[in-house]
């Protein structure tokens, strides 16, 4: 686990007085464990390792891993260390009829704030999902998308070197997928996504506007050329209190349902914010 930033020796993560130390570095290792950062069977630091690390204390440390422990998400091996366990995600098929160009419309109606775009080396989970090698050079781009001026999604792209390299910073600003087909002339075809539930960690509530520890709604997508080559790996970390409403529609009692772009929008709930939280 590469070491992370410190300001007075804490670690930068922590960023609200208000919540209790343990619980945020129970949501950082959470979500470091949900994305797939830290592997299955890899070992965690130890106590110590964790506490200078992160700039608390071991009792701290302590009351992370017990809770991490009671959600399954680690085991305590005698005389080993500490390991991440295989996840058992709950999986099922849903289909819906539709193009690539209809699931662009959203993508339409909000604006896009470009935080940073860098090169980084891809991880053995990365390497597998976008099929290059352990180590090889990925360009990552990082956005937040907000409609009527409310953040409501962080994104985060993953692309090959050699074709990330060939996007503007205006490219980012639009709809990748858009870019690859139209700019680069690299037809997709398809895409793979996988859906769950994740928490908030402090980089994600401070650009969504939400607490630590907020539900967000987390969708990973594979999209894939006409060879079956993946080619863009795209990470949408939405707010539970936004919704879309999408309106199926079909020509015809024997043709398949697909998405009516005319009545696809954003929405927000209701819930006022409190305290700077919603």
């Amino acid at each position: 686990m590469s070491p992370s930033p410190k300001m007075n020796g804490r670690d930068l993560h922590f960023v609200s007085d208000q919540v209790p130390l343990y619980y945020q570095l129970q949501t950082i290792l959470t979500e470091k464990i949900q994305s797939g950062n830290l592997e299955v069977g890899q070992q965690l630091p130890t106590e110590a390792e964790l506490g200078n690390q992160y700039g608390v204390s071991r009792i701290t440390v302590r009351q992370a891993l017990s809770k991490l422990e009671a959600d399954n998400l680690i085991r305590r091996e005698a005389g080993r260390g500490t390991f991440v366990n295989e996840r058992r995600p709950f999986t099922g098929t849903l289909q819906l009829e539709g193009s690539l160009e209809d699931l662009m419309s959203i993508v339409r109606m909000t604006s896009v704030r470009v935080l940073r775009i860098s090169q980084v080396t891809a991880s053995s989970e990365e390497a597998r999902l976008l099929q290059v090698p352990t180590g090889a050079s990925l360009v990552r781009c990082t956005r937040v998308r907000s409609y009527r001026n409310e953040p409501f999604c962080l994104v985060v792209n993953d692309l090959p070197q050699e074709i990330g390299q060939q996007l503007s910073r205006s490219d980012w600003k639009g709809s990748v997928t858009q870019v690859l087909q139209e700019k680069l002339h690299i037809p997709l075809v398809g895409a793979r996504q996988s859906i769950r539930a994740s928490l908030a960690d402090t980089e994600a509530a401070r650009l969504l506007a939400v607490r630590v520890g907020a539900p967000l709604l987390s969708v990973d997508r594979i999209v894939y050329t006409d060879n079956g080559t993946p080619v863009d790996r795209v990470r949408t970390h939405y707010r539970s209190d936004f919704s879309f409403t999408v309106h199926l529609r079909r020509d015809h009692p024997q043709a398949s349902w697909a998405f009516d772009r005319r009545q696809t929008e954003p929405q927000r709930s209701l819930t006022k914010k409190r305290n700077g939280t919603s």
